[in-house]
């Protein structure tokens, strides 16, 4: 029995998701890095799929099984990762300031979509543990590196133009 094309497809299409994924999942590491990480997820899941270890429903689960091995991967390498330079954004600063499990719950949510049911299989944690995560990412990233300068001014003027957050909530 041959691996279905369908399946491969689908990881095909999410490998720029997953490239995507790593490198936020860095927060400043190098590109080659990320791009190796998501190299082994593919190789990993290609070769479990092949051997039959892995036997997908559909696209969808192959998918997640991709960023499942992302996600650990990431987990194991990025651990003596250096910080960003001064170079960085400040949203990069701030994501390599969050613990691992949150950076990686707020990205799976807010830059990949995934439901919180998914993250939480992603991530291998219970969903009451990836809602506390993400509620805890989001308060970081909002008190340190998501207000603008112009939010820190004491002064009583009122602002022309409010800046807009940097990521989005999905619910």
């Amino acid at each position: 029995m041959r691996v279905n094309s369908e399946i491969l497809a689908a990881l095909s299409e999410a490998t720029p998701g997953l490239r995507r994924y790593a490198r936020a999942l860095g927060a400043g590491a190098a590109a080659a890095v990320a791009d190796g990480l998501t190299q082994s997820a593919l190789q990993s899941v290609g070769a479990r799929l092949f051997a039959r270890e892995l036997r997908p429903a559909g696209p969808e689960e192959a998918r997640l099984e991709a960023y499942i091995a992302v996600t650990a991967l990431a987990a194991r390498k990025l651990v003596d990762a250096p910080p960003p330079g001064p170079r960085h954004p400040a949203i990069v600063h701030g994501l390599a300031a969050l613990p691992f499990e949150e950076r990686a719950v707020l990205l799976l949510i807010s830059l990949e979509g995934f439901g919180y049911d998914a993250t939480a299989r992603i991530v291998g944690a219970p969903r009451e543990s990836v809602l506390a995560w993400l509620r805890r990412a989001r308060q970081a990233l909002a008190s340190d590196a998501g207000a603008p300068a112009e939010m820190t001014e004491t002064t009583d003027a009122p602002r022309a133009h409010p800046q807009a957050p940097h990521l989005r909530v999905v619910k």
